[in-house]
């Protein structure tokens, strides 16, 4: 029989939870603590103190060489965790109502920063245009959040803020998509932007996302608030493409025993596909029975996936719709105190 010390904590705790206030000193350990901050963002903390805690409390936590406070937003157990998920630092203590006062502060602070970082850059010629401000906790930075079409020489501008604040000052350039994340606002399906919600990472869309999809091509229809393609294109791809997988794309000529049929209707929910018959008639036909057909008898004439491939999206001119770079909504870090 294996010692009780030894057991696995899964099999004893339920994860993902929202309080450890009742769990013992130890089980509270295994635990991954969910931290959000300004905006979106988050990361994940140990608890080596086995810190009672509920989803919705203020913490302090180590973070970049200092403190910062934010909120329990989850709280997993570590074997349960994803595997690219890093570990941030340690949870110091719980916020107090002093902490609190300080942060609401901060929040006030930066409002005028914010202004002030707009008249500087206008004043200094630089094209660029603050978004958002952020004090991190314990004040030992200052991050000025930023965008510019372009590469921008702000060494001027960092030595204004870092004589006028008395702190260490960040200027990030972030991309439009990162813009709209920090905005926020609605989305056309009348719901709050995915990415001021609870997107944390932007992953590479393409047009051939909503054609995979069965959607009309144009951008006044998927286009998201940030001007590129809307991130939920991505949620239901795989979906489709498993679907689809093994026969041809709508369009395609197929030589059937009763002569050339066109694929008109792909029914990914009822796994049925339709062929339309130069003779007029119409056969509709389920998935499994047209791919064992396709191994034998059946011969695919023309492929309408190897025309799209050829003369498609690749073959587009560049716009903000039809191309979109998965690196460009990332965010471009520029330490202040290094020249560029």
């Amino acid at each position: 029989m294996a010692d009780d010390t030894e057991r696995d904590i899964t099999t004893d705790i339920i994860s993902p939870t929202t309080d450890t206030s009742e769990l013992t000193t130890e089980d509270r350990k295994e635990f991954l603590i969910e931290t959000n901050f300004k905006g979106v963002r988050k990361h994940y903390f140990l608890n080596p103190k086995a810190i009672p805690l509920k989803v919705g409390e203020y913490i302090i936590v180590e973070y970049e060489e200092g403190e910062d406070m934010g909120i329990v937003s989850g709280i997993t157990v570590k074997q349960l965790k994803r595997e690219n998920i890093d570990i941030a630092g340690n949870i110091i203590r719980k916020s107090n109502q002093i902490d609190i006062r300080r942060l609401e502060e901060n929040r006030r602070i930066e409002d005028g920063i914010l202004i002030n970082a707009r008249k500087q850059s206008k004043k200094l010629g630089l094209e660029m245009k603050f978004i958002d401000i952020e004090y991190k906790f314990d004040r030992k930075k200052l991050i000025f959040y930023f965008t510019a079409d372009g590469r921008v020489d702000f060494r001027e501008l960092v030595k204004v803020f870092a004589s006028e604040y008395k702190t260490r000052i960040e200027l990030r350039q972030i991309g439009v998509r990162d813009e709209a994340q920090k905005i926020g606002g609605i989305g056309i399906c009348g719901r709050e932007l995915c990415c001021s919600q609870f997107l944390t990472n932007f992953v590479s869309i393409n047009v051939s996302m909503a054609r995979d999809q069965n959607l009309f091509v144009k951008p006044e229809k998927f286009s998201g608030a940030c001007g590129k393609l809307q991130c939920c294109l991505k949620y239901e791809h795989d979906f489709y493409l498993e679907q689809k997988s093994g026969i041809p794309d709508t369009g395609s000529i197929i030589q059937t025993d009763k002569g050339k049929a066109t694929v008109s209707i792909i029914d990914v929910f009822n796994a049925t596909i339709t062929l339309d018959f130069e003779n007029g008639d119409t056969v509709v036909m389920q998935k499994e029975e047209l791919v064992k057909k396709l191994s034998k008898t059946y011969k695919v004439i023309k492929n309408s996936k190897d025309e799209q491939a050829g003369s498609g999206c690749n073959g587009c001119p560049k716009s903000n719709f039809l191309n979109y770079d998965g690196n460009e909504g990332k965010e471009k870090l520029v330490q202040a105190d290094k020249k560029r």
